[in-house]
């Protein structure tokens, strides 16, 4: 019963257990630097480190790249077991959920200073607010022992991630080696992957999960009116507020896809009505989930 190791972890390992997590993170954001210059030798020479081409950019997209691979596991591991009931769904946790919860916050966490070192744009400050907002939810969900599912659910969206940081770190390649790698196989279908992955776990997944957790709430009164304001409201508002991100970005990822696959990019208008029509498969898929 994944329930029955709720209360095992007490207050003060959960703190030496994160304190541990931000070092490990905090140790790989920064070693990740000299990685940067090893694998790309002219980033160390840029003066805007933070802009493609940078060792601060490269060493981002590395991390980034790294976290996608070690977080997806224990979101895989943690909707396994916890998937089986309602009362599973909401209040229950296992390991694997509490090192995805641990994980995702620390990450995020670390990534925040390193934001203003590559220095703020309007893009770095939406992804501030996703920190703030994330870490918020994750956090309170990993004190009170709630919605672990629920959040793994939501944290399959870092699969499209993979894709994106390989992008991030073409873009550290010269400019030679640059148009040598974008005219490739490999390179085409990453982005073609991209995209997919960004429709799939971004674009319909959010609506999925914020679907299928109100029906639980509606066809379960009885396990979910325990609930109190971080599973009724900062929960399916944080769901809403990352698509709604994850919307605002997906015409860049879709007329990259279009440039490298060398065909003629898409209005904003079709962008858009894509983006409805897959929201709405979303809220259907999740109603239909349990």
């Amino acid at each position: 019963d994944p329930l029955q190791i709720r209360y095992n972890m007490q207050f003060s390992e959960l703190v030496q257990l994160t304190l541990i997590y931000i070092g490990i993170t905090a140790i790989g954001q920064i070693v990740a630097i000299p990685v940067s210059w090893l694998m790309f030798p002219r980033s160390r020479n840029m003066k805007q480190r933070g802009e493609p081409g940078g060792d601060l950019w490269a060493a981002d997209a590395i991390c980034l790249l790294l976290f996608s691979f070690s977080l997806l596991p224990s979101a895989f591991g943690s909707i396994a077991i916890l998937s089986t009931s309602v009362d599973a769904r909401w209040n229950g946790t296992c390991w694997s959920s509490i090192h995805g919860c641990l994980l995702l916050c620390t990450r995020l966490f670390v990534h925040i200073p390193f934001l203003f070192w590559k220095g703020l744009n309007a893009s770095r400050k939406r992804i501030l607010v996703h920190h703030v907002m994330v870490i918020l939810v994750y956090g309170t969900g990993l004190l009170k022992g709630s919605m672990h599912f629920w959040g793994a659910a939501a944290g399959l969206c870092e699969f499209s991630n993979m894709f994106l940081a390989n992008i991030e770190l073409v873009k550290c390649c010269s400019t030679v080696h640059q148009n040598q790698i974008k005219q490739s196989v490999l390179y085409k279908l990453n982005s073609a992957l991209l995209s997919l992955a960004y429709i799939c776990c971004r674009l319909v997944l959010f609506p999925a999960v914020l679907a299928a957790l109100l029906t639980d709430a509606y066809t379960h009164p009885e396990l979910t009116v325990r609930s109190s304001m971080v599973e009724w409201v900062m929960m399916p508002m944080s769901i809403c507020c990352v698509w709604a991100m994850s919307a605002f970005e997906f015409r860049n990822i879709f007329e990259g896809t279009f440039k490298a696959l060398d065909l003629d990019v898409k209005n904003a208008s079709s962008c858009l009505q894509l983006e409805i029509w897959l929201a709405i498969l979303g809220l259907l898929v999740g109603h239909c989930l349990f």
